[in-house]
């Protein structure tokens, strides 16, 4: 299986000159910046109230924002208690049947998460094309009525009498989709599972089985004259998938071809893999558009569509004032002094996805390093308790643990604040790994925190130019060998030999301020005494030569020596660090990148 993928751009260039051609199949993640719950967060919303119930807590005291207690109620849950393993597709639906099984129930609880939301920036964008005429069909599996109340705002704004409103058809009236399609009456919307202020709602797995006749023919009838752009979507509702593959069956399906966006193309699930199968096998022109999120997506096609000026103004006012702006670096003839220049780089970007696995034991750390070890594993893995998050190769890694059931992938933002600690170790050992690879450096991973230590350039192993260049660098800043040997004074090593020497960086993450940041912390490395020959009571002869060889590294120098490092990790203004090698050749790989800004954090001083 393999499919195109394209930039955002490409798909934003494509959809100014044919958007009347190609509508829109929105999901959940269309929503989520409106404060609209994610399925998982409904379902471990569920989850929460029935494990209070069943251990006789007061629900109050359990709060999703506390890692402890999404552990606790993953651990009760995941595939145990009547739950199948919660990233199955159907954890969300059985969930529903758990918690309330009566429909009225449903509907209420629903109308609760919905009622009272605004539209986001990209859904107000999104409004703006159905009221100028440049989105005629818009497809949603979502129960909220934003898309409305956005095209009404849009269409108050224009204020043309001509343009038809919006037309919606969902589960209490799916005739009008076909009608509306044989008289080319849009704009028009349809709902694949309803409205949350509907009788009818389809939420449960055995609810969404099959899809409504009426509204299923809509949509095969739609694809004949429309392309499709597929957002915030993952592609789990069978019944919406089985009547994508029907549509991609018929003569000229998606003519402005079938465009699916996500952020990572090696994560999509096996139905859109399969999809992307039957296009090809179709001659459907399809591709996996990379983007980042459903607003900045907008926000791009707002920049380059052809808009009346009173609609114009509206989406030019809809982007909100920054917090915080770019400004220039310290000068000296301007703004207080003193600055001070920190050890700090933003993360833009990191993984969202990875492999998680219940083991049959709490694994002993250094056990579990030691079997990933034996079978050449490529990657990072972490455990808490006996579950496992992992970036890497699912095969592997089961060749190395003692995994109970399946490896399963999960979805993870290790750059959100309060983020589990699982989720920060791993990223945390990925980030180590990842920037090791291009340079010239080891990566020390440590219980106790990860080193990049400078290592001494082979001969049989020569430097890359990349690892050349940042070797030269930071020789510079130091003014002295990056590595060594200890005088003997120091001790031996366990060869017998003098102990060696190398700077490092020490690494850390820290969310602050409202962004994930990488701390380095320069450091002389010195490699470790053997057991037999630490003298109880005293500490570490190298500790005294550690600081002497530091005490002249102040002001320029240390700054420096924070500028070399800050070029070495992170040389562009948005520089990738790929998770996994490039050269690896197992399949099912869950990796991703990191971008990470070279512009370190500045402080001044306090008023």
């Amino acid at each position: 299986m393999s499919f195109e993928v394209v930039d955002h751009g490409t798909f934003v260039r494509q959809w100014a000159v044919q958007s009347p051609k190609i509508a829109w199949l929105l999901g959940a993640g269309a929503s989520a910046a409106a404060r609209v719950p994610t399925a998982d967060h409904v379902m471990m919303d569920l989850l929460l109230r029935m494990y209070a119930d069943a251990h006789h807590l007061v629900r109050q005291s359990l709060s999703l924002s506390e890692a402890r207690d999404r552990d606790r109620i993953r651990e009760y849950y995941d595939d145990r208690n009547g739950m199948p393993a919660l990233s199955d597709p159907s954890a969300y639906s059985v969930a529903f049947q758990l918690a309330l099984p009566d429909a009225g129930a449903r509907r209420q609880h629903l109308r609760s998460l919905f009622e009272g939301r605004s539209p986001s920036y990209g859904q107000r964008i999104l409004g703006a094309f159905v009221a100028a005429g440049l989105s005629d069909l818009v497809i949603t599996t979502n129960f909220d009525d934003l898309i409305e109340k956005a095209v009404e705002q849009a269409q108050v704004t224009l204020g043309d009498p001509t343009r038809s409103r919006l037309g919606v058809a969902d589960l209490g009236n799916p005739g009008q989709a076909n009608l509306a399609l044989s008289d080319s009456d849009f704009p028009f919307l349809f709902k694949l599972h309803g409205d949350f202020r509907d009788r009818e709602l389809k939420n449960l797995e055995s609810e969404l089985q099959t899809q409504d006749a009426h509204m299923r023919q809509a949509v095969l009838d739609a694809s004949r004259r429309f392309g499709m752009a597929v957002m915030g979507y993952s592609g789990r509702d069978a019944s919406v998938m089985g009547m994508l593959e029907e549509a991609v069956a018929t003569d000229g399906a998606f003519p402005a071809g079938l465009w699916w966006m996500g952020r990572q193309p090696e994560t999509v699930l096996t139905p859109v893999k399969e999809l992307f199968d039957a296009c090809a096998s179709s001659g459907v022109s399809a591709y996996f558009v990379r983007i980042e999120t459903f607003d900045e997506t907008l926000g791009a096609l707002g920049r380059q569509a052809e808009l009346p000026d009173a609609l114009r103004d509206y989406v030019d006012g809809l982007q909100a004032k920054p917090r915080a702006v770019d400004s220039g670096l310290p000068q000296h003839d301007r703004g207080s002094l003193p600055a001070l220049r920190m050890n700090a780089l933003p993360v833009l970007e990191t993984p969202t996805r990875a492999l998680r696995a219940m083991l049959t034991s709490v694994p002993d750390r250094k056990e579990m390093g030691q079997s990933l070890h034996d079978v050449f594993w490529r990657g990072a893995a972490v455990s808490s308790g006996r579950q496992v998050l992992a970036l890497g190769s699912p095969e592997v890694l089961a060749r190395a643990l003692d995994i109970q059931g399946q490896i399963d992938q999960c979805d993870i933002n290790p750059a959100g604040e309060g983020a589990p600690p699982v989720e920060r170790a791993l990223i945390y050992e990925a980030l180590a790994r990842g920037l090791a690879r291009d340079l010239p450096v080891q990566a020390r991973i440590r219980d106790s925190g990860h080193r990049l230590i400078v290592t001494t350039e082979r001969a049989d192993r020569p430097d890359s130019p990349r690892q050349a260049q940042v070797r030269s660098l930071l020789w510079e800043a130091y003014g002295e060998d990056l590595t060594g040997e200890c005088p003997l004074k120091l001790g031996r090593g366990a060869n017998g030999k003098a102990r060696r020497y190398g700077e490092s960086v020490e690494l850390s993450l820290e969310w602050r301020l409202g962004i994930l940041w990488l701390l380095y912390v320069p450091r002389t490395w010195v490699s470790a005494l053997p057991p037999a020959d630490r003298q109880k009571g005293q500490g570490d002869p190298a500790s005294a030569w550690r600081k002497e060889r530091w005490v002249n590294r102040r002001n320029e120098k240390w700054a420096a020596i924070i500028d070399a490092w800050a070029k070495a990790i992170a040389p562009r203004d948005h520089t990738e660090v790929s998770v996994l090698s490039a050269g690896l050749s197992e399949r099912d790989l869950v990796g991703g990148r990191f971008v990470l800004s070279r512009t370190t954090a500045y402080s001044r001083e306090a008023k």
